[in-house]
């Protein structure tokens, strides 16, 4: 993968997971912000993801009542650019995934939104749910919440019935 000028930054579309939830049924377009690829937070957030992603899916196979926007997070590569999309539905096959590209492209020029993608388990690098009102998972957005004022990222968590810690 080649880079500019030595430094790598990653786009993270943060809002999708918010604007899937909001009640509207539309994809929409979100604002995506860089991130540089060694963050030491969104590092942890991946791992937390990765690490919890077995309960999740077992939980996308088979819901409890209340359950629902069952969402996984991947990158796309193209040129040497990477952007994070939330694939909404997705579905698991013999160990294999696809889904829908729920917002849409800014960095990458090979999907557009609504496209139909293949991806591993192993491309995953975060995941959310609605369990009624409250949002489980979105650990992405909770590192992306820290950086924002923190009177709009506790109306964000209030809104969403999010669980991060600012």
């Amino acid at each position: 993968m080649a880079f500019r000028f030595g430094a790598i930054a990653l786009v993270v579309a943060a809002g999708a997971g918010f604007a899937m939830l909001s009640g509207r049924s539309e994809p929409v377009r979100d604002k995506t912000v860089m991130v540089r690829s060694d963050d030491a937070e969104m590092a942890a957030a991946r791992r937390k993801a990765r690490d919890t992603l077995p309960e999740f899916l077992a939980l996308a196979r088979a819901p409890r009542g209340g359950m629902s926007k069952f969402s996984v997070k991947v990158a796309v590569r193209d040129q040497g650019n990477v952007e994070y999309f939330w694939i909404i539905p997705f579905e698991q096959r013999n160990g294999s995934f696809s889904g829908r590209i729920n917002n849409s492209p800014e960095t990458v020029h090979n999907v557009k939104l609504g496209d139909r993608i293949d991806f591993a388990e192993s491309e995953i690098v975060d995941w959310l749910y609605l369990d009624g009102t409250r949002l489980q998972g979105n650990f992405s957005a909770c590192v992306l919440l820290k950086r924002v004022p923190r009177p709009e990222a506790e109306a964000a968590i209030k809104r969403f019935g999010m669980s991060c810690e600012l």
